[in-house]
């Protein structure tokens, strides 16, 4: 058996009782909030219930921003104050309330005491003063000169409520006892005794302690009303009643209050109506209490106990009607709600005692909380049995299921339609289907048919394409929908949705990983082809143009390398961003693989656009990229461009052409775009060709090593052979290596052929060694590529194991060029070489942009001066200044310097004059075969000897034959 919770009066009522005991404990111990809720209550209750006020009697004479223009600066010259009450005595006003303080002598005291003494109605104000915190208050009386004259004195003090405003003051008040009337009940009692109100004799001894640490003491509280324009007394400037007499006569008979209203020194209060018109005037306050005391509207605050029976008398009677569910409860309720404020006002007009109300109505809204609250649950608890009968059946379908009637309106939801519809059954019972999946999907028009023709028709009806539906959670589905007919004629209809989203959702998925780049997100080789061929059949028809741009990143390989492939794919994630950001949105970026993309441009007139766009790719990919962990990177690109159907109207010639393009682009330096010209076809094949032989001429052993001699110009000798490789191509015959280097590097096939080269010097050197010739160095080129890759010192010391030859007899040489390309990696790859003990060298010196700091940095034993610098030093000045500058500079880093291309013997007496080390070029030999340099290891041969020998005689001629050139 199901327990349910079910309410009793006990149980109702107890909520009441927990309110009651609240309200009494805020009516007793009020906190900050209901006190100023009280204030708050009382300033809009107040007005209301406020009984007419008499005239007013009083005038405010305002020491304002005119008088004191006219006057001057404050304080002026008290026998101005006697002037002026000596105007007011005479046109016979009832009192004269001065809410100045006079605390020290000054200028006129004698003057104003004699106008005060002759006029006998002068009352002049106390304050309270704070001492020290030993000495506690003190009363800031008048001088004594005029406290004696005064009629009666009054203090002005005012309380400041806890919200920051004022609002009342009280009828005695004083330091030690409350001894001194307020200045507006002073002004009230018009003195005629000639004893000054509440003086006495300790009074007149000035400014004293009452007590060792005196208290300010209040009695009488006087809570004034709400500051509106009733009550407000009358104001007149001082200046005037200076400058114009005659306005002094029509205050005879009335009580006037002098005091400062401009600002600064107006000693300004915050009271109610502050947020209306700023602070008041401390003066006017005075005066308005004084209108309120003549009207019998000062008000005193009731005790606790009076606020504690206002809250259980409110209580007990909504307890006792024991409001119901429904609106006419909620009315109830909120009538309860009105009757604190509204008894509290009426007592407030009726006998002057304000009762605060806020603990009481804080009492009823807890108890109409806990009311609510258990309304709340008496209705879940039926919600709950309902909410069973159905969940009993439709609970375990993971489908959305709804019951309709005959009329379409619905009748049952299962949760999982809940959920979709945001709606519960309570709420969506009788409500048009129509009405109910309007708002969660466009197709709402055709649900409804379906589910209207199941009924028309009495059959089951699918749809056959699923329903785009937005949850209330704001999540999309995909739902088919099956409308099957429940029992006979007249009958409804149930309603079925499942949920497809997660089948479509991996299905797109699928299909669009087959269709796009996992890493970039952009279409794949198959979409781009399929828009491809798309395009041209349009370009054809429409007679436009389609363009494709093959877009290669160079050098993009030593990112991957040096940086890793995470830094690499955020670069291409990048790239891929700029060149969908650089073209327009019908066109498409691809990736094609690696560091390739392609864009296809269609709906083309001409082929400026395209020219544009890819001036704007090589202007994008040239800007800095930045990853995660690094910076600074700059990147350059390639692009091939070829215009179907201009070019080819078939899709893979077009993209074969664009590749060929962007590739002839490369090889003349990269960082541009090239269009695809018919010549190409030819270049691609011979590069083809030439690439395959290569892979044929490596493996049938078809390369041979030639060595050029390196003489030593001092002595003459053989000093050193540079290894320089020479293909036998069947049908070509002796290939130069500048015919086929390229397109090895290219193909990547100069690693094989470094490591070949490698192995063939060091086993030659070591057989000429067993042979018994006289050692000499061997220098070995190592290529870009090789040095980009730390292998071949692993390669290096292979081969110098394998073949024994000394390491000292080794020379590694690179190019100035390639040592520049990546100087941190160059350096080190040459630190471990030289570690092996073999020799480094840099040749071509001078055609790269070298850094000294960084060839300072490079374990180089040699330099080799190009011979591009070589063969004019003779004829041009400029290569001979270069050629000098190098000699001295690689002798001041420690290093021999070699110098190349030496063909004539002019060029070798220029060296010589100049201190170059050694000599390399056709004036000795050119690269010779294996056979014959036997002769050379021997002994140089005659002509060589001659032109060393031609060179020493030179030495020995006069000087100055032959400058520098």
């Amino acid at each position: 058996m199901t327990l349910r919770w079910r309410p009793t009066a006990l149980g109702r009522r107890s909520g009441w009782l927990v309110s009651a005991l609240f309200a009494c404990a805020l009516a007793l111990f009020p906190p900050g909030v209901i006190q100023r809720a009280d204030l708050l209550l009382f300033d809009t209750l107040e007005p209301w219930f406020r009984a007419p006020a008499l005239p007013t009697e009083s005038t405010v004479i305002a020491i304002d921003e005119a008088t004191l223009a006219a006057m001057g600066r404050w304080p002026w010259n008290r026998a101005v104050h006697a002037e002026l009450i000596d105007r007011l005595t005479a046109v016979g006003v009832s009192s004269i309330a001065m809410a100045i303080l006079f605390p020290e002598s000054a200028p006129g005291d004698t003057e104003l005491a004699e106008a005060m003494q002759a006029s006998g109605r002068v009352i002049l104000a106390v304050a309270p003063h704070a001492g020290t915190t030993t000495e506690g208050m003190f009363e800031l009386l008048p001088v004594d000169t005029l406290r004696a004259s005064a009629a009666a004195l009054g203090h002005v003090d005012v309380e400041i409520d806890i919200d920051g405003l004022s609002r009342r003051t009280y009828r005695l008040a004083g330091s030690g006892q409350p001894r001194w009337d307020a200045l507006a009940v002073a002004a009230l009692r018009h003195p005629g005794s000639g004893e000054p109100s509440g003086l006495n004799a300790r009074a007149r001894a000035g400014l004293q302690q009452v007590v060792q640490r005196p208290l300010w003491v209040r009695q009488g509280e006087l809570l004034l009303p709400f500051p509106d324009t009733r009550g407000r007394p009358e104001v007149v400037s001082y200046y005037t009643l200076l400058s114009r007499p005659e306005q002094v006569r029509r205050l005879e008979g009335r009580t006037v209050f002098i005091g400062a209203t401009a600002s600064g020194i107006d000693a300004g209060l915050a009271t109610p109506s502050a947020a209306h018109g700023g602070n008041m005037p401390a003066v006017e306050f005075h005066a308005r209490a004084f209108e309120a005391l003549r009207s019998g509207l000062t008000y005193n605050s009731a005790a606790a106990g009076l606020a504690l029976a206002l809250c259980l008398t409110v209580i007990s009677l909504a307890a006792l009607l024991r409001p119901q569910a429904g609106t006419r409860g909620k009315l109830l309720l909120g009538g309860l709600l009105l009757v604190p404020p509204l008894l509290s006002g009426a007592v407030l007009g009726t006998f002057q005692l304000w009762i605060p109300p806020a603990s009481a109505m804080a009492g009823l809204l807890l108890g109409a909380a806990l009311w609510f609250l258990s309304v709340l649950r008496h209705t879940q608890g039926s919600l709950a049995q309902a909410r069973h009968d159905a969940d009993a059946t439709l609970r375990s379908i993971a489908d959305a299921v709804l019951t309709i009637d005959e009329d379409a309106r619905v009748v049952l939801l299962n949760p999982v339609a809940e959920r979709l519809t945001g709606a519960t059954l309570d709420s969506a019972r009788g409500t048009p289907v129509g009405e109910l999946i309007r708002d969660f999907t466009d197709q709402s028009a055709v649900v409804v048919e379906t589910i209207l023709g199941c009924l028309k028709h009495r059959q089951a009806i699918r749809l056959p394409e699923p329903i785009a539906w937005q949850a209330v959670s704001g999540k999309h589905h995909a739902l088919r929908l099956t409308a099957t007919p429940v029992g006979g004629e007249g009958e409804g209809a149930v309603l079925v949705f499942h949920d497809v989203t997660e089948t479509l959702a991996i299905t797109a998925r699928l299909q669009h990983e087959a269709t796009h780049d996992v890493l970039t997100g952009l279409p794949n080789r198959a979409l781009l082809l399929d828009r491809l061929h798309q395009a041209l059949a349009n370009a054809q028809r429409r007679g436009s143009l389609v363009a494709l741009l093959f877009v290669d990143l160079d050098r993009f390989k030593r990112i991957n390398d040096s940086l890793g492939h995470y830094v690499g794919d955020q670069v291409l994630q990048v790239v891929a961003e700029r060149l969908t950001a650089s073209v327009r949105s019908g066109d498409t970026v691809a990736r094609w693989g690696g560091d390739e993309f392609i864009i296809l441009m269609d709906h083309l007139r001409d082929r400026s656009a395209v020219v544009a766009v890819a001036g704007k790719l090589l202007d994008l990919l040239e800007r800095e990229v930045e990853t995660q962990g690094e910076s600074g990177l700059v990147l350059s690109c390639s692009i091939g461009i070829s215009v179907g159907p201009a070019d080819s109207s078939d899709a893979e010639t077009l993209l074969s052409m664009a590749d060929k393009a962007m590739y002839r682009g490369k090889l003349e330096g990269g960082s541009r775009y090239t269009f695809y010209s018919p010549e190409m076809n030819t270049w691609s094949r011979d590069r083809l060709n030439l690439e395959a032989a290569l892979r044929k001429g490596l493996g049938n052993d078809e390369f041979e090593l030639f060595y050029q001699p390196q003489i030593d110009i001092r002595s003459g000798r053989l000093a050193g052979l540079e290894s320089l490789i020479r293909w036998h191509r069947p049908g070509s015959g002796l290939v130069r290596p500048d015919l086929f280097i390229a397109a090895a590097e290219e193909s990547g096939l100069i690693t094989n052929i470094g490591e070949w080269v490698l192995n063939a010097a060091t086993h030659q050197a070591a057989r000429w060694s067993a042979d018994g010739l006289v050692p000499v160095p061997i220098a070995v080129n190592v290529s870009v590529r090789q040095c980009t890759d730390m292998s071949v010192v692993d390669t290096i010391r292979h081969a110098l194991r394998d073949s024994g030859m000394d390491p000292r007899q080794l020379k590694i040489e690179v190019t100035e060029s390639t040592a520049m390309h990546d100087p941190e990696r160059v350096a080190e790859l040459l630190h471990r070489i030289h570690a092996l003990g073999v020799g480094v060298a840099v040749d071509d010196f001078g055609t790269g942009y070298s850094s000294l700091s960084l060839l300072k940095r490079f374990p180089i034993s040699e330099l080799k001066i190009d011979k591009s610098f070589v063969i004019d030093l003779a004829e041009d000045n400029d290569d001979a200044a270069i050629v000098r500058g190098t000699i001295a500079l690689a002798h001041s880093l420690g290093m021999r310097v070699v110098a190349e291309g030496v063909e004539t013997e002019l060029q070798l007496r220029f060296l010589a004059r100049h201190g170059c080390n050694v000599a390399q070029g056709f004036l000795f030999a050119q690269p010779l075969p294996t056979a014959e340099i036997r002769h050379w290891l021997k002994m140089p041969p005659p002509h060589a000897q001659r032109a060393i020998e031609g060179l020493q005689h030179a030495r020995a001629g006069a000087p100055g034959t032959n400058g520098d050139g």
